[in-house]
């Protein structure tokens, strides 16, 4: 089987059913979305799905706030 490219499709990569070769699979930039839990109650919890660019205009809004451990406590309240 032959890629888009020209380039036939290493073995190993058409058992794993990719169908890109090699080269072409490392070049495109892929930009995969992010996402995070949301736990409005106990019930459950929903996904929020982000852009890349959404997720870094507002992953300064993610910290977290729950319960840590003694060390990152220390160490938060040194770097502030």
């Amino acid at each position: 089987m032959y890629c888009n490219c020209g380039n036939q499709i290493e073995a190993e990569r058409l058992e794993l059913n990719l169908g890109v070769c090699r080269p072409c699979a490392f070049s495109r930039p892929d930009v995969r979305p992010k996402g995070r839990m949301v736990y409005s109650g106990k019930v459950g919890g929903e996904i929020e799905i982000y852009s890349a660019e959404s997720w870094n205009d507002n992953k300064k809004y993610f910290q977290a706030n729950g319960a840590r451990s003694c060390v990152k406590n220390f160490s938060k309240s040194i770097a502030v």
